[in-house]
């Protein structure tokens, strides 16, 4: 799951003396940063607009750039707005609430669009209408954070900018509704109980078929306690589970059965506390039905699904008649995935497979037609030499962190490929996080 923010380990917050300078600001970076080159090195910029004068604390300083978070607007940009969250200026969460989230997309393309032709040399790029969704209460599941040391004062929200301190919210307007309502019972509920120093966060979900919540703790807590967690499962009709070790699960309210998600309107995937998914449902079945689209899905294609999670693309693709192979390293969504498969009335050969090992790699079927992958941030460099020597029809190339796709991407274009479309997603509308889609095809 992405998060909605992780601050770096250890970082602490700037001291309030922390040096302060006053900067032009030039343009956006991929991640909604404002862009200072006329001073060096050049720095990154927190909370900036281009063409706003901002006073600017600096908060890191590396030898090629510095970091910093604007204090105060000088001269502001037409483009800025109000942030619609009073959390806003603490928070974390959400980087990029002082601009609308079309503009946003705007800089964020041309952004991109600079990286990758400064990165691959490609001259043009064949950019398509984003996918986007509502700019609020879009967010099915989330992690929130919890301050236990001073039990008079039990913080339940997420970490400060820059820093591991909490930050208590009681509402989050980027939440669904239904887990936005179960933020203030759930504040009152942390504080009553006796073990809050044996919480470690809280998952939440909002599934198809019901609200998930899971405690991770670590170590048993009181009796009346869970009582007080099974009652609260009840009153407000969710599902309650403490996780005890890592990926083991208790049940202490509510259904036993697991939670449900659907990629497309056909399908519908069964998915673990601990399982990835897409946190923007709009958006998620817009991505699957594009990914078929430009992948051009004929009955009876062999493809394959790297990265393939529990099947939010090999399900659908399979649902369409290829022949699916998916792919994916953590072998316990390997086996749900298989499940969702089954259920579904669907064949899909799923492997566990880890694709950053080139022995395993090996492995992959050397017959296929097409190729979806979907990696994580660290990207998918292992496997693009592979990816050229399967020698398929086309790569469909789905990614959330543009510069390990700039790097992947170069390799391709190195060995004779072309991007004939390409369009970003907007996944996780007001934040620093970019996501697009490409399809590559041989030149």
């Amino acid at each position: 799951m992405v998060q909605i923010y992780k601050a770096p380990k250890g970082k602490k917050p700037s001291p309030i003396g922390a040096p302060k300078l006053t900067l032009s600001i030039d343009d956006l970076e991929h991640g909604g940063l404002g862009v200072c080159r006329s001073h060096q090195p050049v720095v990154f910029v927190e909370g900036g607009l281009p063409g706003e004068q901002l006073e600017v604390r600096i908060t890191d300083k590396k030898p090629r750039y510095w970091q910093g978070l604007a204090v105060k607007v000088l001269t502001p940009s037409a483009e800025r707005i109000e942030p619609f969250c009073p959390h806003s200026r603490e928070c974390g969460g959400c980087q990029n609430q002082h601009i609308g989230q079309t503009e946003l997309l705007v800089h964020k393309q041309q952004a991109v669009d600079q990286l990758l032709k400064r990165q691959t040399g490609i001259k043009t790029l064949n950019w398509q209408a984003p996918l986007l969704g509502p700019a609020q209460g879009y967010r099915r599941k989330a992690r929130l954070a919890i301050d236990a040391q001073n039990k008079a004062d039990v913080k339940v929200g997420f970490r400060a900018k820059g820093s591991d301190q909490v930050v208590s919210i009681k509402q989050c307007a980027i939440l669904s509704e239904p887990l936005q309502a179960i933020l203030p019972p759930l504040l009152s509920l942390i504080k009553l109980l006796k073990g809050t120093k044996q919480l470690g966060h809280i998952s939440v979900l909002d599934a198809d078929d019901q609200v998930q919540l899971c405690l991770r703790v670590t170590r048993a807590l009181p009796g009346e306690d869970l009582v007080r967690l099974s009652q609260f499962a009840e009153d407000n009709s969710l599902r309650l589970l403490l996780e005890t070790a890592p990926n083991r699960f208790e049940l202490v309210g509510g259904t036993s059965q697991d939670a449900h998600y659907s990629p497309s309107a056909e399908l519908s995937l069964a998915i673990g506390p601990n399982d990835f998914i897409q946190v923007n449902n709009v958006v998620n079945q817009a991505m699957v039905s594009q990914a078929l689209t430009w992948l051009q899905v004929k009955p009876g294609e062999q493809i394959l699904d790297l990265f393939c999670g529990v099947g939010n693309f090999s399900l659908p693709l399979a649902h369409a008649g290829a022949q699916v192979t998916g792919v994916e390293g953590i072998e316990a969504m390997v086996k749900r995935a298989a499940i969702n498969a089954s259920e579904n009335g669907l064949q899909v050969d799923f492997q566990c497979l880890d694709l950053s090992d080139t022995a395993a790699l090996a492995k992959l079927p050397s017959q296929i037609d097409k190729v979806l992958l979907d990696p994580a941030r660290a990207g998918a460099q292992a496997l693009m030499s592979v990816l050229h020597k399967l020698n398929p029809k086309g790569i469909l190339y789905v990614s959330c962190n543009p510069a390990t796709f700039a790097r992947d991407a170069a390799v391709l274009i190195d060995k004779g490929w072309q991007v004939d479309k390409i369009g970003l997603m907007d996944m996780f509308p007001n934040t620093a996080h970019t996501e697009l889609m490409a399809h590559f095809s041989k030149a």
